[in-house]
């Protein structure tokens, strides 16, 4: 065995690979990026105990999207057949080019390199497979074609022409201020939390993912020595500390026994946080101990429950001053003595992040963040986009629209308007992604050539905005109606939408 596997073999060997965590293989990735030459984030690394769970391994996790080399590693031999066959498909779907590594039982447990599956052939596929085939030694390479994985054994690499897919939730780049992009960027690499503020539809959560992709594509855009993983949650007013922190629950036993809460899950994850519609829950009532740990002025650590409710073991949430997150359990003075105590103590890594997203329209109605807690984030307002850039994006999502050119002037006219309206008063503006809805409900409608534009344009708004609109005070709604009715807008149509709000009430 050469050096490079047996220091790769090193590297795999002690890991629980079951584990779920984000950061178990770094530094196997780091150095085979190091002798591959490919960037931080490029490579991603999963544990395929069956075959069946190859497409949840390889494609289920946004990082995994966006490398470049997978790498599934086969403990069965058993398995070994199935899981060439279902990466070949994992291929297939997203082009990326993927390796096999097996673990050969011997006098000690050894990972060794044995299949690349690669896509469509191009110079930068090439020159991965032979920078592969350098580090690594021997290597079997297969291209997969057509539509049937099934498709010849042993592939020539240079006679391949597949269709390659792209990989799943890549969305195009949100048209959004350019001075908000840059606060937020600036914010996730200087503020261990961070909340995004703004009306609903302005994109909040669509840049995050915009983020943890250019954090995967490169850390170091943003300060950071690693690429991370993103663990989304939406917030409910139901929620208590032990949703958000932990607390005690029953186990299978039907002994009461610490569960950890979201934020506990995503730092032993190594994941950042999202709070998708942070005020729908009381978060004042149930941050608790976190107003002292999101400070982050020192290592100390706070604690947030007991493993049970005789049990002393402490449950803490702390930092370490390492990129990555860990959790570990230790024992505190001298073994059998009295006073020997064990701590379980979730630590944040000095790259982990706590992001959150506040719905500013409702904020009157569900909960507000009390001073206390405001201050613990860096506030980042997402506005709604100007009505010119609107009508830009607009006619950029409408371009394929199967309509005449004069429905269509009139449709991105008239639409513009209502935004317009909209989007000129604080309590009534809202971001695009609503408005954008409406064209693809008009279109279906004027299949019937007897059914006029203005008509289903009520109706499309109606069914989109109908049940918001519903909560406005009487003045709002009164004022709203009033610049609607205007003939560039929903003219005569008004009167019927505000009819009908009295049925959703």
């Amino acid at each position: 065995m050469s050096d490079t596997l047996i220091e790769i073999d090193h590297l795999l060997a002690g890991i629980n690979h079951p584990a779920p965590s984000a950061t178990k293989y770094r530094k196997f990735e780091s150095r085979l990026s190091e002798l591959v030459g490919l960037g931080a984030g490029k490579i991603y690394t999963g544990y395929v105990s069956k075959a069946g769970n190859m497409t949840v391994r390889m494609m289920q996790s946004s990082r995994a999207q966006q490398a470049e080399l997978l790498i599934a590693l086969i403990p069965y031999p058993e398995e070994y057949d199935g899981s060439l066959l279902a990466a070949k498909n994992v291929v297939m779907r997203t082009g990326q080019t993927l390796l096999l590594m097996e673990l050969h039982e011997g006098q000690s447990p050894t990972w060794l390199p044995r299949h690349v599956i690669t896509g469509q052939p191009n110079p930068e596929t090439e020159q991965l497979v032979n920078a592969l085939r350098l580090a690594l030694g021997r290597l079997k390479v297969e291209a997969v074609h057509g539509a049937d994985p099934h498709a010849s054994g042993a592939l020539a690499f240079d006679e391949v022409a597949v269709e390659t897919l792209p990989s799943p939730h890549m969305v195009p780049t949100l048209k959004i201020d350019e001075r908000t992009r840059r606060m937020l960027k600036n914010a996730i690499a200087s503020h261990k939390a961070i909340m995004l503020v703004g009306p609903p539809g302005t994109g909040k959560s669509s840049l995050i993912w915009e983020v943890i992709r250019e954090v995967q594509a490169d850390p170091s855009e943003y300060g950071m020595k690693m690429p991370h993983e993103l663990m989304t949650v939406t917030a409910d007013e139901s929620w208590t500390v032990r949703e958000l922190i932990g607390g005690d629950t029953v186990d299978q036993k039907g002994s009461i026994r610490f569960a950890p809460g979201y934020v506990l899950q995503a730092i032993q994850e190594d994941k950042w946080l999202l709070i998708d519609e942070a005020n729908r829950a009381d978060m004042d009532r149930i941050f608790g101990g976190l107003l002292t740990w999101l400070t982050g002025d020192s290592m100390e650590s706070v604690t947030v429950g007991r493993a049970a409710p005789n049990d002393p073991t402490e449950i803490r949430l702390g930092w370490t001053d390492e990129p990555e997150s860990t959790s570990v359990t230790e024992d505190e003075g001298e073994p059998g003595g009295a006073a020997q105590l064990r701590t379980t103590e979730y630590k944040a890594g000095q790259e982990w992040r706590l992001i959150g997203t506040y719905n500013s329209l409702d904020a009157q109605r569900v909960f507000r963040f009390g001073l206390a807690l405001g201050r613990r984030f860096a506030q980042i307002p997402v506005a709604p986009p100007g009505p010119d850039l609107f009508r830009d994006l607009f006619t950029e999502r409408t371009v394929d629209l199967p309509l005449p050119a004069d429905q269509l002037s009139e449709l991105t006219d008239r639409i513009t308007r209502i935004y317009e309206i909209h989007h000129a008063s604080p309590d009534t503006a809202m971001g695009p992604a609503l408005f954008l809805s409406l064209p693809q409900s008009v279109t279906a409608g004027l299949k019937d050539p007897d059914v006029e534009l203005s008509a289903l344009l009520a109706e499309a708004y109606l069914i989109c905005f109908g049940p918001w609109l519903a909560r406005l005070d009487d003045p709002t709604l009164e004022d709203l109606g009033t610049k609607l009715s205007e003939p560039d807008a929903l003219a005569q149509e008004w009167e019927w939408v505000n009819e009908q709000l009295r049925h959703i009430r």
